[in-house]
């Protein structure tokens, strides 16, 4: 079965963020730079060939111009499509959950979990949260630790501080 992908690079305020788009969405964000030596986990994912097919460019450009407008604090919700599809059935929850968090607030773990049905999961959530391969578009920046503490990032603390205070959020710690 023949697919397509589209891969690019943007410098932004938060360094240089790696894209990558397939047909049936926008697949990864890379916060720590361009996209290597993915193609082999992208290419193992499960495909929801229900879905219609879409041009993985024109995904991309609309993906550029929203991450822009929002990273000017000119955007507060995505439509770019999203193909969740390299994720479990439990981290996709996870991660459907969170988009749901809106512009602005932010949630705990443990308020993950409950909210993801999964009370007392928090950990496994926390993993979940650390494996989203779209972060920004699926906002994991909004999970804060217990009291409100940052918590961890796999963006690293820097950009995560950066990506709340566009939503004017301050974080304790």
């Amino acid at each position: 079965m023949h697919r397509s992908f589209a891969v690019t690079s943007i410098e932004s305020p938060l360094g240089v963020l790696g894209l990558l788009a397939g047909e049936h969405g926008l697949m990864m964000l890379s916060l720590n730079g361009p996209l290597d030596s993915i193609l082999p986990r992208v290419l193992r994912c499960k495909r929801d060939h229900a879905k219609g097919r879409l041009n993985p460019w024109q995904v991309l450009e609309q993906a550029h111009e929203e991450l822009v407008e929002y990273l000017l604090s000119a955007r507060e919700k995505f439509e770019t499509p999203l193909d969740l599809s390299c994720g479990t059935e439990f981290q996709r929850s996870v991660w459907r959950r969170l988009q749901r968090v809106p512009f602005g607030r932010t949630i705990s773990y443990a308020e993950l979990a409950e909210a993801a049905g999964k009370q007392g999961a928090a950990r496994a959530v926390g993993n979940a949260v650390g494996a989203n391969p779209l972060p920004i578009f699926v906002p994991c920046h909004r999970v804060l630790a217990a009291g409100g503490k940052l918590g961890g990032f796999s963006g690293g603390l820097w950009r995560k501080k950066q990506l709340l205070a566009i939503e004017s959020i301050r974080a304790a710690g």
